[in-house]
């Protein structure tokens, strides 16, 4: 009898006959997945329980702990959701997924839903996880596509199909449900055990599951007002100029000049912005220091030296750091748990001299500043700077929140700034945009411009880096005394020209291939819009360049 060799991830090799269907070999393994596996791939290729291996190969086992079992459980999860809300709620409810928040995806419904509504939901989808509902693919044309969605009145859907540019598209079903859900799905709903439901009064309910960080368990809902806040401020923007999904986007870019929807993001933007700074100068007696902080990719350079223009426009004179420039000398940066330099860590930075040249400045005196140069790994001290009566600090870095610096600064003193892209566009009702791909999208085309990486080995990097978020960003983002919204309503439209190039060079045999194509799918939906009328302070030109700034 012929056999075959599989090479597991962990370089473990295993023997099997030749022909072995995938689910015997999971079944082999459970004892190492507790929690079950969401989906696999052999030889780079995502395979079902039902094939067969006929060849050695590698095989590689996601469950809800790796990013890519993670992200299929969430939208199997959904899915099942909206199944059992329209179940429990009506099928007239109108349910539109809106954005993460807090280890969870919150979901819109237009109908006020009471605390014993979400339990039947809940209990509902319970039974269902038990029943091992299939997600069942079916192949047809776009053409069918549509008159089906036309025909159950959802127009969302048909304009994401009309863009599609493929005669043939995938829908799923679960149970008498049909969807159109970009990406893979589970094989059945017996895999999402773990979840829960946080009622949001008058505005919906967000639907919870562990994050890759979170070892399996649903953590306890914290709801984060001024975050929330902001997102629906932005989605009122959008649905008073309908544009409330990329197949929306699509028509006014149709329909009127590109440059308008541009214009009018850039316009929606800088008024925030205006707004943060006016609020600064009504109180430039205290704020003697802004601290702007956020994830990787927000923004935080050009939002920051906008920020100063404005508060100079009304008459303070800003000074800008850089928590960066006061990094450890490279051969002191600390390790992390991989052994390798944790760049991230607030104890990368010599928090004990930035604490102690900002208390200096603030007391009028003369202090030389380092830059950090990032080639040599150490700070150079080229910069003296002095602050006068009508003089402001702006402070930008990962840790600018982090309550650990400038413990000797009154709070009073301190303007804190969190700066993030609050993605308010959908796909479509049932498909979101991921705020973490829009900055994952940024962060390729500004590394392959600026620094030369492949988008690889930005790809690559991009876990170490939401570690670090995770550590050391999000949990002081309600430190903040105002939230900014980095993200523009048109930027994927302007991305796409520059990132589907860049993720078309990732071939199979590369590990991020799978990461890639889902972010070519997302890309699909959008029309391009050339770049040339992006304005030169916007925030979009630190990622594609040609920045004022630069």
């Amino acid at each position: 009898m012929q056999s075959i060799i599989v090479t597991l991830d962990n370089g473990q090799k295993k023997e099997y006959v030749k022909g072995i269907k995938l689910r015997e070999i999971v079944e082999t393994l459970k004892k190492e997945y507790p929690e079950g596996v969401i989906c696999a791939k052999y030889n780079n290729q995502i395979i079902n329980p039902e094939d067969s291996l006929y060849k050695s190969g590698i095989l590689s086992l996601y469950d809800i702990n790796t990013k890519q079992g993670n992200k299929i459980y969430e939208k199997g999860l959904i899915y099942l959701f909206e199944l059992s809300a329209l179940e429990v709620l009506g099928k007239n409810t109108e349910i539109i997924v809106k954005h993460s928040i807090d280890k969870g995806i919150f979901c819109k419904i237009d109908k006020p839903v009471t605390s014993d509504e979400v339990s039947k939901i809940k209990k509902v989808m319970q039974e269902k996880v038990k029943e091992a509902l299939p997600f069942k693919k079916i192949e047809t044309s776009k053409s069918e596509a549509i008159e089906y969605f036309k025909s159950i009145k959802r127009e969302d859907k048909v304009r994401t199909l009309f863009y599609n540019t493929s005669n043939f598209v995938t829908l799923y079903q679960l149970d008498d449900m049909y969807n159109y859900i970009i990406g893979d799905l589970p094989n059945d709903t017996s895999i999402l055990k773990y979840f829960d439901l946080s009622l949001i009064k008058d505005k919906g309910i967000v639907v919870r599951f562990p994050s890759i960080y979170d070892n399996g368990q649903v953590k306890k809902y914290t709801h984060h007002e001024n975050y929330f806040n902001s997102l629906e401020e932005y989605s009122t923007w959008g649905n008073n100029l309908n544009i409330n999904n990329l197949g929306e986007l699509n028509d006014f870019i149709i329909n009127n000049n590109a440059g308008e929807i541009i214009q009018l993001s850039e316009i929606m933007q800088d008024y925030k912005l205006l707004t943060i700074a006016e609020q600064i100068v009504l109180n430039k007696e205290n704020y003697k220091i802004v601290l702007l902080s956020g994830p990787s990719s927000s923004g935080k350079t050009t939002t920051s030296m906008k920020l100063s223009l404005y508060l100079k426009s009304l008459g303070l004179n800003p000074t800008h750091l850089s928590i960066d420039d006061y990094f450890h000398e490279r051969s002191e940066t600390p390790l992390g748990a991989n052994g390798k330099p944790d760049f991230e860590s607030l104890t990368a930075v010599d928090t004990k001299l930035f604490d102690n040249q900002i208390s200096k400045l603030l007391k009028g005196s003369k202090v030389t500043v380092p830059t950090f140069n990032f080639v040599e790994g150490k700070k150079e001290y080229k910069r003296t700077i002095q602050l006068k009566d009508n003089d402001i600090l702006i402070i930008e870095g990962l840790h600018a929140l982090n309550e650990n610096i400038l413990t000797n600064i009154p709070k009073k003193k301190k303007f804190k700034v969190y700066i993030s892209p609050l993605t308010y566009l959908n796909i479509d009702n049932d498909n979101r945009i991921s705020m973490t791909d829009l900055r994952l999208l940024r962060r390729i085309v500004r590394d392959n411009r600026t620094r030369g990486y492949s988008p690889s080995t930005t790809l690559n990097n991009w876990s170490d880096v939401r570690d670090g978020e995770e550590k050391y960003v999000f949990p002081y983002q309600d430190n903040a005394d105002v939230i900014f919204n980095s993200s523009l309503a048109y930027e994927l439209a302007v991305l796409k020209t520059f990132a589907e190039p860049l993720l078309f060079t990732i071939k199979e045999d590369d590990p991020e291939y799978l990461t890639a194509q889902r972010l070519l799918e997302l890309l699909k939906c959008v029309l391009p819009i050339p770049s040339e009328t992006v304005p030169q302070i916007s925030i979009l030109r630190e990622f594609i360049g040609g920045s004022y700034f630069e």
